[in-house]
């Protein structure tokens, strides 16, 4: 998808406000076969805005062609909520720093992005530099797909998260990577194929993402909303857990996270 703009745009972006300046991309021309991208200096779009779900699709119709599952997507863009609110030129803390991280991924460092051929980043979170498109989304989502930084851990798990600590969720990773992937690790074209979305939330975070805590209750939400919003269907209800073994020993409580979509009620298991 190719995108220019008109000449009103270049007329009034010299004097609207940078609160409006998303709304620039309204009087912009576009070609192409999908929705145009957004992109704002700072901070992320609300989930159900016409921006942030414009930028769903865009995703998602560029990773459906190449392959990846409804539930392998919609597993990333419940990361991408959390990292950016889905605004390609989003900056880590709305502070333009290029050794923390940028866009809809957060790449980080952000130089390592920048430095690659073809983007279009915005530079600034108070106006809109020279040279920056939010095509920049389509250009993060090209990197993150074919791994152009080197970024996919495919042990699924980070040195600096305890086993111990972590054991329930460490549980599950050995049983999805039984499911998804080939003894211990997981590549980028068996991730793309997950058809549960706890798993495909979790495989990201912990092969691409890698924050310092393996933080997923909030993710595994943002993911089945982000589902029912690009099916239009509500997601499958996740069957309910085993009963604890008896006499298995130690405490164990299980904390049921509920949270509402459109349609129906979803649930987590917390443990």
């Amino acid at each position: 998808m190719i995108m220019t703009y008109s000449p009103l745009y270049c007329a009034v972006s010299r004097w609207l406000s940078v609160s409006h300046l998303s709304l620039l991309l309204l009087v912009s021309s576009y070609r192409g076969d999908y929705m145009a991208w957004y992109a704002k200096p700072k901070q992320g779009y609300n989930r159900d805005s016409v921006e942030a779900v414009a930028n769903m699709n865009e995703l998602y119709g560029n990773l459906s062609q190449r392959g990846y599952t409804v539930q392998a997507v919609s597993g990333i863009l419940g990361n991408v909520q959390s990292e950016s609110g889905f605004n390609p030129w989003r900056w880590q803390g709305d502070h333009v720093n290029t050794s923390n991280g940028y866009g809809l991924f957060q790449f980080t460092p952000a130089s390592g992005y920048l430095a690659l051929s073809g983007v279009t980043p915005n530079m600034s979170t108070t106006t809109i530099t020279t040279g920056a498109t939010p095509q920049d989304g389509a250009r993060q989502v090209d990197c993150f797909a074919d791994d152009e930084l080197g970024k996919w851990v495919s042990s699924a798990w980070r040195s600096y998260w305890d086993q111990t600590t972590y054991a329930a969720l460490y549980a599950k990773r050995n049983t999805w990577l039984s499911q998804y992937g080939s003894g211990n690790s997981i590549s980028m074209a068996q991730f793309a194929a997950v058809t549960d979305i706890e798993a495909a939330t979790f495989f990201f975070l912990a092969c691409f993402e890698g924050p310092r805590t393996p933080n997923l209750s909030t993710r595994y939400s943002n993911a089945y909303a982000c589902y029912e919003i690009i099916t239009g269907t509500p997601p499958p209800i996740p069957p309910d857990p085993p009963p604890p073994s008896p006499g298995g020993g130690g405490n164990c409580e299980l904390i049921w996270l509920f949270f509402g979509t459109k349609n129906n009620t979803r649930r987590i298991l917390l443990t």
